[in-house]
Parts: structure tokens; C-alpha cells; sequence
């Protein structure tokens, strides 16, 4: 079972340099695997209601091979690439219309309890035990995080506007308050290829969070805190094309 979908960039997904942004990516590959889901009756809504539970992304990590323009057309697709008995690893390839890769990403999720925040076996949804499995062509593994020396940024409080239908603070949300330590002048000079997201707790409105930075390895490290208790953390690669 694969989940196809065939848009057009939309101009609120451009950055400053005129074509789709990180934010833009991540929007996109967080619409294309719920509406996988969807599609086969395991979304969200399905979940809360029937099963009293969610999926949460537990990883994101994706890169950009290629630029893409406002309106230029692409289809994106997403399939099960992993499925153990807490998980699912759902992989989406994007490509234009020349059939060339415009990103590859890789999502992690997990179901959980709404009534005690504890990860549920993806059994308990009646997740279809056949589902296909695929070979994943992102040419990429998730990263194991190593401990990094940080500095804080800024801290913010959790806006309502950033709250998502599952209540907590949308995933795509994080990255937007992490790339908001970066200027646009960089952003034109030293553009973004990979991002990865470890989700590790859930954030709420009005909570006050904090943004630290470092850099290892040529990449920069980040993460978001509450209080000593880590939420979300982050690696960025700005290598180009």
C-alpha cells in the first residue's frame, strides 16, 4: 500500500529565496503521512474517538536534493517502511515533474494513550497486521544523538496559534522556533539540506520553553527544554546541494 498525492508548491510554502522552504518540507511530508493514515481509516480522529489514542511523530528527519519552485508540480508519496511492535516507519519521496528527487524523508510514530501519556502497542488500534512493508530509498538512517555542549538562545512561552488538533504543540511548530535563530542573509548564503527531529516529550500552550544551540561535527545541534526536561532535539546540516 502506497499513499500518492500530486500538488503544486504553494507560495506560503517558499522561503526568501523563492522556493520551498524547510518549514514548507516539513508541512508537506506532516500532511502527506497523516493523510496516509487517513486513508486506510488509522488517522487521528479515527484513533481518539475509537481507541481513546494518537499518533505522535517520535523522529523526522528528511533531505532536500533539489530546489523547487512556487507552482511547480509534484507528487509525493509515503509507505510503511518499518513496523515493530510500539512503531511504524512511514517513509515519503517527493519528485518533480522530471521524475527528479526533490526530498526524501523518513517519520517515526507511535501510538499513545490519551487518558495516561503511555506509548500503546500499535496492535491495540487494530493497526492491519499485513500491512506492506517497503524497501526505504531516502539513502538515509536516523542519527543516535550524542551528548553536546549548548548554549541558550531565547526562551518562549507556547502560543495558542501554534497548537495543533492533538493539543500539544504541532511538531512542524519546533523546527519554526529552532530556524528562528538563523537570519535571512544566512539563510540565502548557507541554505539547509537535512534536518532531524527527535520528539521525546510533548509541549503544551502557555509552557515555558527554551531554545539551546552548539554545533558538533559540522552540524548544528539544537534543543528545546522545559525546564531541565528536554522536548524536542535537533540536528541541521546546511552542506547545499
Amino acid at each position: 500500500m502506497k499513499y500518492v498525492d500530486r500538488f503544486r508548491i504553494p507560495f506560503s510554502y517558499l522561503n526568501v529565496g523563492e522556493e520551498l522552504s524547510v518549514i514548507g518540507t516539513a508541512q508537506i511530508i506532516e500532511n502527506n503521512v497523516c493523510a496516509f493514515f487517513a486513508s486506510f481509516g488509522k488517522d487521528n480522529g479515527t484513533l481518539s474517538k475509537k481507541y481513546g489514542s494518537i499518533w505522535v511523530f517520535v523522529k523526522n528527519k528528511f533531505r532536500k536534493y533539489s530546489k523547487a519552485a512556487w507552482n511547480e508540480e509534484i507528487v509525493a508519496e509515503s509507505y510503511f517502511t518499518e513496523k515493530t511492535a510500539a512503531t511504524v516507519v512511514v517513509d515519503t519521496v517527493a519528485k518533480n515533474s522530471d521524475g527528479k528527487t526533490v526530498f526524501a524523508a523518513r517519520t517515526e510514530a507511535c501510538v499513545i494513550d490519551l487518558a495516561t501519556q503511555r506509548i500503546r502497542r500499535v496492535s491495540s488500534v487494530d493497526f492491519p497486521e499485513d500491512i506492506e512493508i517497503y524497501d526505504s530509498v531516502a539513502g538515509f538512517e536516523f542519527t543516535r544523538f550524542e551528548k553536546s555542549a549548548l548554549t541558550e538562545k531565547y526562551g518562549f512561552n507556547v502560543p495558542s496559534t501554534s497548537i495543533d488538533v492533538c493539543k500539544h504543540l504541532n511538531n512542524v511548530e519546533y523546527l519554526r522556533f529552532i530556524l528562528n535563530n538563523t537570519s535571512v542573509e544566512e539563510e540565502l548564503a548557507r541554505p539547509v539540506r537535512e534536518t532531524e527531529l527527535n520528539f521525546v516529550n510533548q509541549a503544551r500552550e502557555k509552557e515555558c520553553l527554551t531554545v539551546l544551540s552548539g554545533e558538533t561535527d559540522g552540524y548544528e545541534i539544537y534543543e528545546i527544554r522545559n525546564g531541565e526536561k528536554v522536548v524536542v532535539r535537533c540536528r541541521i546540516s546546511r552542506d547545499g546541494f
